[in-house]
């Protein structure tokens, strides 16, 4: 077995993922929340709606909805690619990763496409992480983030080291943070290579990430992240995701996933 080495260690909290959420008896008050001196991130989050584009300027208007507002409706596509209610741009290919989505697409529609990570109950990689309910625990040295789907846990060190050495790829890859002023800022890389969706298309294990997290409000939570891929991505792009509580006193429940690992 491979060994990874860092100096040092802090550990964040525990929690269990889960396939729905219940509530209990009574809510604690922030009992996810262990870092009086930042801005708080922390709770029990469901997203609210997502934008996919070129990265967000001071001029930049964004393609999809706005801030608030639910994506816009449409119809499914029949005998296709997987298809969204809102169908985002996504971004702009190298000729080598557009062939190869290009063959994605081919053997879908033949059925010889391989079932995805989160069809086979693997993980949702970096660039889907945020698409499902999140608990977000947050200490002074880790920041940890657990989907309610798939046990998909994130661990954003703040501990000052550095991101992990001698660590293989991984679906989420390694990521550390820092704060800047109210926002937290996650650089996250030693990616492997996986899907911005389920539609398949690609990214590379040269992906690179940078997130803004900022809570803008007591009952919204945004993030920014920012996709660098020089082997898959003409240009960077930019994902934001806005997410709003979970009714007060809601806990995951425990999330099987088994059965489809051999389609």
């Amino acid at each position: 077995m491979k060994h990874t080495t860092r100096a040092a260690w802090m550990v964040a909290g525990v929690a269990l993922s889960a396939a729905s959420t219940v509530w209990g008896a009574g809510a604690m008050k922030n009992p996810l929340y262990g870092d009086s001196a930042h801005p708080n991130v922390s709770g029990m989050w469901n997203p609210e709606y997502a934008y996919f584009g070129p990265p967000l300027g001071d001029a930049a208007k964004p393609a999809g909805p706005p801030a608030g507002s639910p994506p816009a409706t449409g119809t499914p596509g029949q005998g296709k690619a997987p298809a969204m209610p809102y169908r985002p741009p996504m971004p702009q290919l190298t000729p080598p990763y557009a062939k190869k989505y290009a063959e994605w697409r081919r053997k879908f529609e033949t059925g010889e496409q391989d079932p995805d990570t989160v069809t086979r109950c693997l993980a949702f990689g970096l660039a889907r992480f945020g698409t499902m309910p999140m608990e977000i625990i947050q200490t002074p040295g880790q920041v940890t983030m657990n989907l309610g789907v798939l046990h998909d846990i994130r661990r954003i060190y703040m501990d000052g080291i550095g991101h992990t050495v001698g660590a293989d790829p991984s679906f989420n890859g390694d990521s550390v943070g820092h704060w800047d002023g109210d926002t937290l800022v996650v650089e996250t890389n030693n990616v492997r290579a996986g899907t911005i969706d389920r539609d398949g298309v690609p990214y590379s294990d040269k992906l690179t990430a940078v997130e803004r997290i900022r809570r803008v409000s007591p009952t919204r939570l945004e993030i920014e992240t920012t996709l660098t891929d020089p082997e898959a991505f003409v240009t960077p792009f930019t994902l934001k995701r806005a997410y709003v509580p979970m009714p007060p006193g809601s806990r995951f429940e425990e999330y099987l996933c088994e059965n489809n690992r051999d389609l």
